[in-house]
């Protein structure tokens, strides 16, 4: 259990600087943009490797018992989420709508989860990203994010929609061996 805390405190620590200005500046000013960035990577790295380490090594210990519908809804969620992951990169009309694709496509990914699983490492894991990425779309909007979309692009939207289903097949596929969890059998 403590390995997976340290590893999300270490990815989280270092995802929340942009929330505190002064202190992001700063380090910035201090390391420089290129290496500031490369410190960033290396510690949001660190922490990622750590959350996996933890996640392989805690035990199961149920907290609820999810709905019988949540594994049928995950799908749709992870839908979701590869479409706003794309879309980060891909000018969609969900860049019209938002500026966070990826913190939305993060929210859909963490939701569909907790509605799949009911052990406390799993809440933990989805719990702490669904928290982070609704107070960095919450913050970055006090800060004045704003949608970067100029137009609806519906035409894209059905290319990224495609490219997301196949995504999710591949995911149905191969879940087991990257999660270590079978979708289906």
């Amino acid at each position: 259990m403590e390995i997976l805390i340290l590893g999300l405190t270490i990815f989280f620590a270092i995802h929340l600087l942009p929330s505190i200005p002064s202190l992001h500046a700063a380090l910035k000013h201090k390391l420089g943009e290129k290496n500031f960035k490369i410190t960033f990577a290396v510690i949001a790295l660190a922490g990622l490797v750590v959350i996996i380490v933890g996640m392989g090594r805690i035990e199961f210990s149920p907290l609820y018992e999810p709905p019988t519908w949540g594994r049928h809804t995950t799908g749709l969620f992870m839908l979701i989420a590869i479409y706003c992951m794309i879309s980060i990169e891909v000018k969609t009309s969900l860049q019209k709508i938002t500026a966070h694709p990826m913190l939305w496509g993060i929210s859909a990914w963490a939701t569909g989860h907790l509605m799949a699983n009911g052990d406390l490492a799993s809440v933990m894991l989805f719990g702490s990203f669904l928290t982070y990425s609704l107070f960095d779309i919450f913050s970055a909007n006090l800060r004045g994010a704003q949608p970067k979309g100029k137009s609806l692009a519906l035409k894209t939207d059905l290319i990224v929609l495609g490219c997301s289903i196949v995504a999710i097949l591949c995911l149905v596929a191969f879940h087991e061996s990257i999660a270590g969890v079978p979708l289906i059998g």
